[in-house]
């Protein structure tokens, strides 16, 4: 059964710990079929599972929503869920890149879950949103979604992390969606997605020992930058 925004809810009631919030925003266009790229990612997903659940402060604190794009974009594996709860969905490539309206989902995820946290006075880091794609966004109106998601970061609602995967993401399209001082990371040319998911699973964890407004030296994929969370 795939969890509903009631179970988040009880969950909130339940653990009253602080919490990071983690949008995976995950292209699952046909172009991601090529170079084995969505198999691979797959496998890393489920490395990540077990590494948020072998984690406890992980397990307390962190909250996961996956949101997928082909040509439509949609939750994927249900509503947010704790870390605990975490399952990797099995994702199939097909269709074209509905980069904008994916980014759209998860900023209203993220809205709405602030709200939730808000009302139970628990207090939280920064969200965070990985964008990863392999192309560019190609659905009709994703410039102002692109917009729409630049004022949020602007505004610290959210942190957008674009993550390019070689070798033809369109690294200009990506970064739209975050503030104009935030890096497009690469996976490189092999497209590391292990790598990557273990570079998150170790980031997060440093994030939600963190208190809110606090600053930490992240390392980012393949450099060092200063966030506050």
């Amino acid at each position: 059964m795939k969890p509903s925004r009631r179970e988040i809810e009880a969950d909130i009631q339940n653990n009253h710990a602080q919490r990071s919030p983690c949008v995976l925003v995950l292209d699952t266009s046909a172009s991601m079929a090529e170079y084995g790229r969505i198999d691979r990612l797959n496998d890393a997903l489920k490395e990540f599972e077990q590494i948020v659940k072998s984690t406890e402060t992980l397990r307390q604190r962190v909250a996961i929503l996956v949101v997928g794009f082909g040509s439509e974009a949609d939750y994927l594996g249900g509503y947010w869920m704790s870390a605990d709860e975490f399952q990797a969905p099995m994702l199939e490539a097909g269709g074209m890149t509905a980069m904008g309206e994916a980014m759209k989902l998860a900023h209203h995820a993220v809205e709405e879950f602030r709200k939730e946290l808000d009302k139970a006075g628990i207090t939280y880091t920064r969200p965070w949103i990985f964008l990863l794609s392999d192309g560019g966004p190609n659905d009709e109106n994703w410039e102002a979604a692109a917009d729409e998601s630049r004022r949020a970061c602007e505004a610290k609602r959210a942190d957008v992390w674009p993550i390019a995967i070689p070798p033809d993401a369109d690294g200009t399209a990506l970064r739209r969606f975050a503030r104009k001082d935030m890096k497009v990371y690469s996976l490189g040319a092999d497209a590391d997605f292990r790598r990557f998911f273990h570079w998150l699973g170790k980031t997060l964890t440093a994030v939600s020992m963190s208190g809110p407004g606090d600053k930490l030296q992240v390392q980012a994929p393949g450099d060092m930058v200063d966030l506050e969370v």
